[in-house]
């Protein structure tokens, strides 16, 4: 933003030392400097200016104050003086492209003044404002740094996601205002509170009162060493909090006569009793029997099963309670149990019974033609609906109908340019949650709270165990 601000600036306005700048370029942003120049540094200071004058780099400080006082006047028809007027719309320039200055009056108005007497003097017509075009706009920057600092823009891009978040930032905010980030947030609560009268009974509080915010899960195989067939979590780590004051893991317990591994919460917990997860490099070691079931194997167990979203095995549960500070963690029950099933359960009759214009779980197909950096096809999941668990489905689909429902009462209070805009923005906030309730964000150990989410990085890789947020 910064850059793109500076960059237009720059080619928005003339070179006064140029020999070409025309003459009135130079009169008008020589008068818009010096009333800047005084703006920053008054006869009288106030809080206010005070502020104004912190915005200043020690290097242009020096500049402002010699403008203010006029000692000498400053003569844009003088050869020395276009000099002095260039390197103080460099200057001015350099201060404006700090972020704590982007939404400063006092640059503001300067710089839409500046570039509208650089419109004028080049021979735009007055009253028009002159035209920035970015046929690769991606997110936005250009253009919105070009509206900024008055200019008009045009933008485009292949990218339907980014055209999106264009049209949002550049149509929709400066249109609607204050009254979009109303609408937004009024809307936002009522999805809020529908969605959770519906999705309460799927996320149920603990009977002690205790709240649950995340449910840690873990991708199983069979162990396939011979006579085993002990159901493996997959799990890179078995820190639950590591941090300096506060430690807790899990233990494995292996339970050899039912093939079965069972876990334990250890607190205050030192990292030389703290053991290894049982995945490394997508090859999986049974606790049970030692074997360590190849890559290969695994990824063929996966492909049967669509990549192992829907039949994870629920390890840890974490909570936090009103009256105590911190997260607090606790083996799964049969109450946690019953509430996943019940939201399968319950997602699979929706699905028999909708008849929506698209799919309730997104069934597009992943395509395989960047299998290096989306791989999780090799593992079995064929479409982006895979990705999530049967629980994440449900409460993302029930935002949905929430959200289009809201669309519908919008539309019958406003027009339709501010109902789409809203319902855009809360299309967005949707988005968002997607990406982070999916089966591929983790549990961050040391902050202890959920690291990351699905896209952090331009590829999607397979993720082991995976943490649950309370949507």
């Amino acid at each position: 933003m910064a850059a793109c601000r500076a960059v237009i600036c720059a080619a928005l306005w003339p070179d006064p030392a140029d020999e070409n700048c025309p003459q009135a370029f130079r009169d008008a942003a020589a008068k818009h400097l010096v009333a800047f120049a005084k703006r920053v540094n008054p006869v009288r200071i106030t809080d206010e200016k005070r502020q104004l004058q912190e915005t200043l780099s020690p290097e242009s400080r020096a500049r402002w104050e010699l403008f203010a006082k006029e000692k000498p006047p400053l003569d844009p028809a003088d050869s020395a003086h276009q000099n002095v007027l260039r390197f103080a719309l460099l200057d001015f320039i350099a201060d404006f492209a700090n972020w704590d200055n982007s939404t400063v009056p006092a640059y503001l108005e300067t710089s839409r003044a500046i570039t509208q007497a650089a419109h004028e003097a080049l021979g735009g017509e007055p009253g028009t404002r002159p035209l920035v075009v970015d046929p690769f706009a991606g997110g936005g920057s250009i253009p919105l740094e070009a509206l900024r600092v008055g200019a008009d823009a045009f933008a485009s891009d292949l990218n339907p996601v980014a055209v999106l978040l264009k049209k949002v930032v550049l149509e929709y905010i400066p249109k609607y205002g204050q009254k979009l980030a109303d609408e937004v947030r009024k809307w936002g609560a009522w999805i809020k509170e529908q969605a959770e009268k519906e999705l309460a009974e799927f996320y149920p509080k603990d009977e002690d009162g205790a709240t649950p915010i995340a449910y840690l899960w873990a991708r199983t195989i069979r162990c396939e060493g011979a006579g085993c067939g002990a159901e493996v979590p997959l799990m890179r780590s078995l820190w639950l909090a590591k941090k300096a004051k506060k430690s807790v893991a899990l233990k494995i317990v292996p339970n050899l006569n039912a093939k079965h591994i069972d876990f334990e919460i250890v607190n205050d917990a030192k990292a030389k009793d703290v053991g290894e997860g049982t995945v490394k490099r997508g090859s999986a070691t049974c606790p049970c029997c030692g074997y360590t079931t190849p890559v290969k194997s695994v990824r063929e167990q996966f492909k049967t099963r669509r990549g192992g979203s829907t039949d994870g095995r629920l390890f840890c549960v974490v909570t936090v309670r009103s009256n105590k500070q911190g997260r607090f963690y606790r083996l799964p029950t049969d109450r946690d149990t019953a509430s996943t099933t019940m939201a399968a359960l319950e997602l699979e009759k929706w699905r028999q019974s909708y008849t929506g214009p698209f799919s309730l779980i997104p069934e597009e197909q992943i395509s395989l033609t960047e299998i290096r950096r989306i791989s999780v096809p090799i593992y079995g999941m064929i479409t982006w609906g895979d990705l999530f668990s049967p629980r994440q489905s449900l409460a993302l689909a029930t935002l949905g109908k929430f959200l289009n429902a809201a669309g519908v009462k919008i539309r019958v209070e406003y027009d339709a340019g501010l109902a789409v805009a809203v319902q855009t923005c809360l299309a967005f906030a949707q988005d968002k949650l997607a990406d982070k309730l999916s089966t591929f964000t983790g549990w961050k150990s040391t902050a202890e709270y959920m690291g990351g989410h699905t896209f952090g990085r331009q590829a999607l890789g397979m993720v082991w165990d995976w943490c649950e947020a309370k949507p």
